[in-house]
């Protein structure tokens, strides 16, 4: 496990133990650390192997991905896609591309 910087938050292992009424002594016996070790990782003090977190994710049977905290620039693309899904796009008059003085090939319909 890794220390990292305090405050920062990166994993959601605590909620994620709360969702499925697993207890921390729980995911120890699982994991074979000590309880010190899964409360390191729940306050976010240390940070489980990537390995580790698959294997905590199979023991919650959850998705891996819903073990860790998502990251601003996804929220802020995820915001802007779904604005921009909501507001239809603007409909504009097609004008034509033909430069000026240039002939129509089609042929009137009263011509054969």
């Amino acid at each position: 496990m890794n220390q990292i910087s305090k405050g920062k938050k990166y994993n959601r292992i605590k909620a994620e133990l709360a969702e499925a009424g697993k207890q921390n002594a729980d995911l120890a016996t699982h994991m074979q650390v000590h309880a010190s070790t899964v409360s390191d990782c729940c306050t976010n003090t240390n940070q489980p192997s990537i390995q580790d977190l698959f294997r905590i994710a199979e023991f919650l049977q959850i998705d891996v991905r819903k073990l860790l905290m998502p990251t601003s620039w996804v929220s802020q693309e995820v915001t802007t896609t779904q604005a921009a899904e909501k507001e239809p796009a603007p409909i504009h008059k097609l004008k034509s591309h033909k430069p000026s003085g240039a002939k129509s090939k089609a042929k009137p319909k009263n011509q054969k």
